[in-house]
């Protein structure tokens, strides 16, 4: 009876991790052939993965569809794009963040990272400029 349990246990565990592995081939797959960005909705979740992994795999793939690398940014400029709170958002090069507004009981100032930042935060992707009647209009 004890033998009976340790291998459906092991099997169990080989099943998962075959999952597992089957998960990251299929992300990995997608990743590889990301579309351009053309809407903030055509960016996808960002995955949690290792820091040498984000900044050797991820990022490039986020620039290379569209995504606005960080050296490229203007300071005070409005940038379109995706963060779980705001899609419109505005650089500040002092602070190294972005700057937006959220709701939580009520309307509050908030800030982000950029994408190649990793903090274990939302992370925000600009994919276009933004103009001054779009952070205007963001709160309405």
């Amino acid at each position: 009876m004890e033998n009976e349990r340790l291998e459906f246990k092991l099997r169990a565990e080989a099943q998962l991790i075959q999952i597992k592995e089957e998960r990251e081939k299929k992300i990995k797959e997608y990743w590889n052939n990301i579309p351009k960005f053309e809407d903030p909705n055509d960016i996808p979740e960002l995955p949690r993965v290792d820091e040498k992994e984000w900044k050797e795999f991820y990022v490039p793939k986020l620039i290379q569809a569209g995504g606005i690398p960080k050296k490229d940014l203007i300071d005070g400029q409005v940038y379109i794009g995706k963060h779980r709170n705001a899609n419109i958002q505005r650089w500040n090069a002092e602070k190294n963040k972005f700057d937006h507004m959220r709701y939580k009981f009520g309307w509050m100032k908030d800030e982000c990272n950029h994408f190649e930042d990793d903090d274990g935060f939302a992370l925000f992707v600009p994919i276009r400029l933004g103009t001054e009647q779009e952070w205007d209009e963001r709160l309405k």
